[in-house]
């Protein structure tokens, strides 16, 4: 297995590494600590798992994820002391794993490296991870419910890729024109109600996946 650490503080990087090799001796860890550093190394080896601070010198970790995304789907944890809901819920749409707020307990990030590496352990061989009967690969823009391949548009695919990055997470309308259309679309909350009908007619046998919450919003959850 091999792990890059991507953090700028050399203490924190060093903590990190240390504590990652007490939990998985035979890793191979690579430890940078700039973006620029992160994305060249990516781009000459293939990683089983990215830590990934988003305040980095010469090129932020935001960007960093953005450009891995357009080729790799390796799993990306990000670290960070930007803890407001933003900017987890950007990390998110851009397609990490995990965000864990600084400051963390060292012991509680390994639990969560364990969490993510078992989830793609369950990988099927065209890299789809599996959630209840649908599999999926956003990177590639592949889903198929109950074996059968769907097709989403672009927003239909930024609103799937919200929820199931958020399992179980209600989100109201008001939240959904902000995050899938902006902060400055003049559009109605009624326009959600139309993708989420739509994208439930796609999902077919997992339509129920996506969950009306009365007088809330919506969430997803099998």
């Amino acid at each position: 297995m091999e792990i890059l650490i991507v953090e700028d503080e050399k203490h924190l990087n060093d903590l990190l590494h240390d504590y990652v090799k007490d939990a998985y001796p035979n890793a191979l860890i690579d430890q940078v600590y700039d973006g620029l550093t992160a994305l060249s190394k990516v781009n000459t080896k293939k990683y089983d798992l990215i830590l990934l601070d988003v305040m980095l010198p010469h090129l932020g970790g935001f960007e960093v994820c953005k450009k891995i995304r357009e080729s790799s789907n390796v799993p990306i944890m990000m670290l960070s002391a930007l803890n407001d809901e933003e900017n987890q819920l950007k990390g998110y749409n851009l397609g990490i794993d995990d965000y864990v707020t600084k400051p963390y307990s060292p012991k509680i990030v390994i639990k969560k490296i364990a969490a993510v590496l078992a989830r793609y352990e369950n990988t099927t061989p065209e890299e789809m991870m599996r959630y209840g009967i649908i599999d999926y690969n956003f990177t590639k823009y592949k889903m198929m419910v109950d074996k059968e391949p769907i097709e989403l548009n672009k927003k239909e695919w930024e609103l799937i890729t919200l929820f199931m990055h958020n399992i179980g997470r209600v989100y109201t309308r008001e939240d959904l024109l902000n995050l899938i259309w902006g902060f400055d679309y003049y559009g109605y909350e009624r326009t959600v109600d139309t993708h989420i009908k739509r994208l439930r007619q796609k999902l077919g046998k997992a339509s129920d996946y996506v969950k009306t919450v009365y007088k809330s919003g919506y969430k997803f959850e099998k």
